[in-house]
């Protein structure tokens, strides 16, 4: 995983560091390297990116316009990806900020980069990928709907594969993209693969016995067998229906020794529970970021 990244004016003086790593970070001891590694980056051309490896980590850095980018990553990640994100970083840095110095115009205000920082930190964390699965008709659009603020459909259209919704409006340092699933059994060969690269997975039943009963062997037939690391949540929807179970209920049905499924009660046509449902997330989404 990148560790920090620093971006510098081409004579060594830091604007903006930013720490991604567990690890505390010596700052005078950066400071002196940083200082050293400024008088060497002069000599490499414009644009191009080179690296160089020391113990567990390996800096790559660039030199563009007035600036000096530089990621500090650990020994074993990919060069390519570590190569575009530097390139990308560096991209974005300059559409903002390459007027403001030019000619020497800045006048030593750092704060005006803070409003980088979080669009730093999608680019260097990359976005948390949260599907939505169960079968058809529990509620799964209607949920994203009331998640994302959008206007609730009350007739039922099935989804067709997957859809995909990106919202960056639940806090934390990374773009959160939504897939949600299409439940009909046509397309449940599919969930596995489309699972690939999520980190939470909203499970939606519609509360009643015979679904919850059968949303939990999507947990062992799939995100036990082939998913282990994902967090998963449980949403016992349409708890305004006469034959619904309660979440505690739900809750029991859908967990096993392996794992516990802490699941919620919703009502997702109603709109009284978007704030729930995005504290929901918001504690899980900080649950992922600090692990």
């Amino acid at each position: 995983m990148i560790q920090y990244v620093n971006i510098l004016t081409r004579d060594g003086k830091s604007l903006l560091f930013r720490n991604y790593g567990e690890a505390e970070i010596d700052k005078d001891l950066l400071a002196g390297f940083l200082s050293a590694f400024s008088n060497f980056i002069q000599e490499i051309s414009q644009s191009e990116i080179k690296s160089t490896a020391t113990g567990d980590n390996k800096y790559f850095y660039t030199s563009i316009s007035e600036f000096i980018f530089v990621i500090c990553a650990d020994i074993a990640d990919d060069d390519g990806e570590m190569t575009n994100k530097l390139n990308l970083i560096g991209q974005k840095f300059l559409e903002q900020f390459e007027n403001q110095f030019k000619g020497g115009n800045w006048d030593g205000n750092r704060s005006i980069f803070n409003s980088f920082k979080l669009e730093l930190d999608k680019l260097v964390l990359g976005s948390i990928k949260i599907s939505i699965i169960g079968f058809g008709g529990v509620g799964k659009t209607t949920l994203l709907r009331l998640i994302c603020g959008r206007d609730l459909n009350l007739e039922y259209i099935p989804t067709m594969t997957a859809d995909i919704t990106t919202d960056d409006g639940l806090g934390g340092k990374r773009e959160v993209v939504f897939w949600d699933f299409a439940g009909q059994e046509n397309f449940r060969s599919l969930w596995q693969s489309l699972l690939e690269g999520t980190e939470i997975a909203i499970l939606v039943t519609d509360s009643t016995f015979e679904n919850v009963n059968g949303s939990k062997e999507i947990i062992h037939e799939i995100l036990d067998k082939y998913y282990k690391n994902i967090l998963i949540i449980g949403i016992a929807n349409k708890q305004d229906l006469e034959n619904r179970l309660t979440p505690e209920f739900c809750e029991k049905i859908l967990s096993s020794d392996k794992r516990k499924i802490k699941t919620y009660g919703m009502v997702a046509i109603n709109e009284v529970y978007r704030e729930k449902i995005h504290e929901i997330l918001r504690n899980t989404i900080n649950e992922i970021e600090q692990t």
